[in-house]
């Protein structure tokens, strides 16, 4: 019987490459800085000179705790290699984020026609039916702006829409910090 040894091809060469280059500072958990980034999809773009990913198709990010899902995401980094921007989207549905920025609040939940994650500013923008929930709250419109460290958040509607942003706040437990 004779074995083969694997030899990779350009496109996982390429693949790998990449993704131990987009090594990031996302804002989650702090000790998830230091974990790289993973990224799945279909398919792939890498613009060296732009510093630009560009993925396609069932796209999953992984970082600590921090969860990207959408149909196409587009990664831009500084010329450091750090983050600097990540925008996912899915077209005629809602990309999905999930975060954990602080160990002892609840997690972040979000979901939006397209997220802009702009970890250097600790901001999240979601616009096109956006929601957001932390533990029991919960804040939906057409674009929302929250901060993952300090977790103020923004909420508006399109002023062509009848509709209103809705903000469901939950009382802390007696005797408990929210």
């Amino acid at each position: 019987m004779t074995t083969t040894a694997y030899r990779p091809n350009k496109l996982s060469t390429f693949i790998l490459f990449t993704l131990v280059f987009i090594v990031t500072e996302a804002k989650a958990l702090p000790e998830d800085r230091e974990l790289p980034l993973q990224v799945k999809a279909q398919s792939m773009q890498w613009n060296n000179q732009q510093q630009q990913a560009t993925y396609q198709g069932d796209v999953e990010v992984h970082q600590g705790e921090l969860v990207i899902e959408a149909a196409n995401l587009k990664i831009l980094r500084t010329t450091t290699g750090e983050l600097k921007q990540a925008v996912a989207n899915t077209p005629k549905g809602q990309a999905y984020m999930r975060d954990l920025p602080d160990p002892i609040k609840p997690e972040v939940e979000a979901w939006g026609e397209v997220i802009d994650y702009l970890p250097s500013q600790d901001l999240v923008i979601l616009t096109g039916q956006a929601r957001l929930i932390q533990g029991t709250d919960s804040f939906t419109g057409h674009k929302l702006v929250y901060n993952l460290v300090t977790q103020d958040i923004q909420a508006e509607q399109k002023s062509s829409s009848d509709t209103r942003v809705e903000v469901i706040l939950t009382p802390a437990p007696k005797g408990a910090e929210k």
